[in-house]
Order: C-alpha cells, then structure tokens, then sequence
C-alpha cells in the first residue's frame, strides 16, 4: 500500500510539468507531457502509452491499417521477453459490419490465416496467425461511435 501511495504521489508531481523520470526499486516510472507518453520500465519489460496527437502519428503495417476515417484514441506498446506488442485503440462513425469486413479483408490479403472470425451487428472479433505471430481486431458498437482496438506484434 505504502508503495502504491508512493508511486501516485511521484505521477501526480509529474503534471504540470513537460518531462518526469523517477526510479523507484529499480521501476522507472516517466511522463512526457509534451510527447503524449507515460511509461513504465522494469528489468521485467516495458509498458508505454501515447495519446493525443502523437497517438494519431502511429504507423501501422499494411495487414492492420487505421480505419479510414477513423481516429486513434491510443496506442499502448508492451515488451515482456522479448516479445513486443501494440495495441491500438480507435473510433470510427461506421457501422461494426462494415469495420470488420475492412480488416478480415485486409489481414487476407497479406496472407493472415483467419482461425477465429466473428461478425455480428454489434460486435466483431478476428485473429490472425502469421509467420508465428498473432494479431487480434476487436470492434464493437459503443454509445455514438464504433471502438476499435487492434493488437498486433510490434516489430
């Protein structure tokens, strides 16, 4: 408890302010207000998240490209073993059907074998295996918009 109430206070002096780092018990905890970016490092890996404009700047493969039309509300990378991922989160005004179509077409034409695919009206699911890789596209209909959250190997 003492270190969660610790490690809140060392994020809360971070606002206000355009760039933090601290180290605690060899967790390294940063935010860069400027950037968009939080992150948190440990000899274990590594989370990052980005938002804002910078979050919008995210390259994406051809296989699982932003939704045309759609905007990106956030990307989380993650690295644990050496095994990189990021995922994607994103809004669009069209309809679930149409988005999951949009990315079941674009994952079979770069090759993805599609075991699981799952459209309905109000939700959709897809993965995708490749070259020992995976790749997973969520969407579902929320209030006034479409979520969207991609996940796929960060290479």
């Amino acid at each position: 408890m003492r270190r969660a109430v610790l490690v809140a206070a060392v994020l809360l002096a971070a606002c206000g302010s355009k760039e933090k780092s601290t180290t605690i018990a060899g967790t390294t905890y940063k935010t860069d207000e400027s950037a968009g970016t939080s992150s948190i490092t440990t000899a274990n890996g590594s989370i990052k998240t980005t938002q804002g404009a910078a979050a919008a700047a995210v390259v994406m493969p051809a296989y699982a490209p932003v939704y045309p039309g759609a905007t990106v509300d956030g990307v989380i990378e993650t690295e644990s073993g050496g095994r990189k991922t990021k995922m994607v989160t994103l809004a669009s005004k069209d309809p679930v059907a149409k988005v999951g179509d949009f990315y079941k077409t674009a994952l079979a034409k770069e090759g993805w074998k599609l075991p699981q695919s799952m459209l309905m009206a109000d939700a959709a699911m897809i993965t995708g295996e490749k070259d020992g890789k995976q790749v997973s596209v969520m969407v579902s209909k929320q209030e006034d918009k479409t979520g969207i959250v991609l996940t796929i190997p960060n290479d």
